[in-house]
Protein backbone atom coordinates (compact mmCIF):
# COMPACT_ATOMS: atom_id res chain seq x y z
CA UNK A 1 0.00 0.00 0.00
CA UNK A 2 1.40 3.36 -1.05
CA UNK A 3 1.66 6.50 1.03
CA UNK A 4 -0.69 8.43 -1.29
CA UNK A 5 -3.24 5.67 -1.93
CA UNK A 6 -5.87 7.52 0.11
CA UNK A 7 -5.67 10.45 -2.30
CA UNK A 8 -5.82 8.10 -5.27
CA UNK A 9 -8.93 6.41 -3.84
CA UNK A 10 -10.57 9.74 -3.05
CA UNK A 11 -10.07 10.99 -6.59
CA UNK A 12 -11.18 7.70 -8.15
CA UNK A 13 -14.51 7.92 -6.28
CA UNK A 14 -15.24 11.51 -7.31
CA UNK A 15 -17.97 11.96 -9.93
CA UNK A 16 -17.15 15.60 -10.72
CA UNK A 17 -14.72 16.46 -13.49
CA UNK A 18 -12.57 18.70 -11.32
CA UNK A 19 -11.72 19.27 -7.68
CA UNK A 20 -10.33 22.65 -6.59
CA UNK A 21 -8.70 21.70 -3.29
CA UNK A 22 -6.96 23.51 -0.48
CA UNK A 23 -3.77 21.81 0.69
CA UNK A 24 -5.45 21.36 4.08
CA UNK A 25 -8.29 19.39 2.43
CA UNK A 26 -5.76 17.10 0.77
CA UNK A 27 -4.08 16.57 4.14
CA UNK A 28 -7.41 15.52 5.66
CA UNK A 29 -7.85 12.95 2.88
CA UNK A 30 -4.28 11.68 3.34
CA UNK A 31 -4.33 11.68 7.12
CA UNK A 32 -0.93 13.38 7.33
CA UNK A 33 0.68 16.71 6.45
CA UNK A 34 2.01 17.35 2.98
CA UNK A 35 5.79 17.72 2.83
CA UNK A 36 7.29 21.22 3.00
CA UNK A 37 8.25 20.96 -0.66
CA UNK A 38 4.55 20.80 -1.61
CA UNK A 39 4.15 24.24 -0.04
CA UNK A 40 7.35 25.66 -1.52
CA UNK A 41 7.74 24.31 -5.05
CA UNK A 42 5.16 24.17 -7.85
CA UNK A 43 7.20 21.31 -9.36
CA UNK A 44 6.04 19.06 -6.52
CA UNK A 45 2.58 19.22 -8.11
CA UNK A 46 3.83 18.31 -11.60
CA UNK A 47 2.18 15.54 -13.55
CA UNK A 48 5.33 13.46 -13.89
CA UNK A 49 4.71 9.75 -13.25
CA UNK A 50 8.38 8.76 -13.09
CA UNK A 51 9.63 8.34 -9.58
CA UNK A 52 7.10 10.43 -7.65
CA UNK A 53 4.58 8.42 -5.66
CA UNK A 54 2.34 11.43 -5.08
CA UNK A 55 1.95 12.27 -8.78
CA UNK A 56 1.56 8.59 -9.67
CA UNK A 57 -1.36 8.52 -7.23
CA UNK A 58 -3.45 11.19 -8.93
CA UNK A 59 -2.35 10.22 -12.43
CA UNK A 60 -3.16 6.57 -11.69
CA UNK A 61 -6.66 7.60 -10.62
CA UNK A 62 -7.16 9.37 -13.97
CA UNK A 63 -6.56 12.93 -12.76
CA UNK A 64 -3.94 15.63 -13.31
CA UNK A 65 -3.09 18.82 -11.45
CA UNK A 66 -3.45 22.36 -12.74
CA UNK A 67 -3.64 25.91 -11.41
CA UNK A 68 -1.19 25.38 -8.56
CA UNK A 69 -1.31 28.41 -6.24
CA UNK A 70 1.30 28.19 -3.50
CA UNK A 71 0.39 31.60 -2.05
CA UNK A 72 -3.19 30.52 -1.35
CA UNK A 73 -2.22 26.86 -0.80
CA UNK A 74 -4.54 25.36 -3.37
CA UNK A 75 -4.44 23.21 -6.48
CA UNK A 76 -7.03 22.04 -8.97
CA UNK A 77 -7.34 18.37 -9.90
CA UNK A 78 -8.84 17.74 -13.34
CA UNK A 79 -10.13 14.36 -14.53
CA UNK A 80 -8.25 13.15 -17.61
CA UNK A 81 -9.88 9.76 -18.06
CA UNK A 82 -9.30 6.07 -17.71
CA UNK A 83 -7.06 5.73 -20.78
CA UNK A 84 -4.52 8.17 -19.35
CA UNK A 85 -4.72 6.46 -15.95
CA UNK A 86 -4.09 3.06 -17.53
CA UNK A 87 -0.91 4.36 -19.18
CA UNK A 88 0.40 5.55 -15.82
CA UNK A 89 -0.51 2.32 -14.03
CA UNK A 90 1.24 0.21 -16.67
CA UNK A 91 4.36 2.40 -16.85
CA UNK A 92 7.32 0.86 -15.10
CA UNK A 93 8.51 2.59 -11.96
CA UNK A 94 12.17 3.44 -12.56
CA UNK A 95 14.67 1.84 -10.24
CA UNK A 96 17.54 3.95 -9.07
CA UNK A 97 20.23 1.71 -7.65
CA UNK A 98 22.79 3.45 -5.47
CA UNK A 99 25.67 1.38 -6.80
CA UNK A 100 27.52 3.54 -9.27
CA UNK A 101 25.32 6.58 -8.69
CA UNK A 102 28.33 8.85 -8.16
CA UNK A 103 30.50 7.34 -10.88
CA UNK A 104 32.49 10.05 -12.61
CA UNK A 105 31.63 12.72 -10.03
CA UNK A 106 34.96 12.65 -8.21
CA UNK A 107 38.17 12.81 -10.20
CA UNK A 108 41.60 12.27 -8.73
CA UNK A 109 44.69 14.08 -9.97
CA UNK A 110 47.11 11.68 -11.63
CA UNK A 111 49.86 10.59 -9.26
CA UNK A 112 47.84 11.17 -6.08
CA UNK A 113 48.79 8.71 -3.33
CA UNK A 114 45.48 7.74 -1.74
CA UNK A 115 47.26 5.95 1.11
CA UNK A 116 49.21 9.05 2.24
CA UNK A 117 47.66 10.97 5.16
CA UNK A 118 46.58 14.53 4.48
CA UNK A 119 46.58 17.56 6.73
CA UNK A 120 48.33 17.94 10.04
CA UNK A 121 48.08 15.29 12.75
CA UNK A 122 45.55 15.76 15.52
CA UNK A 123 47.17 16.30 18.91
Amino acid sequence: MGKYDALKGHLAEMAAGEWPAQFSEIEVVLGFALPRSAYAYPAWWSNDPTGHSHSRAWLGAGWKTSDVDLNHQRVKFVKVGEEAAARVRSAPVPSRPLYGALKGVIQMVAGTDLTKPTGSPVE
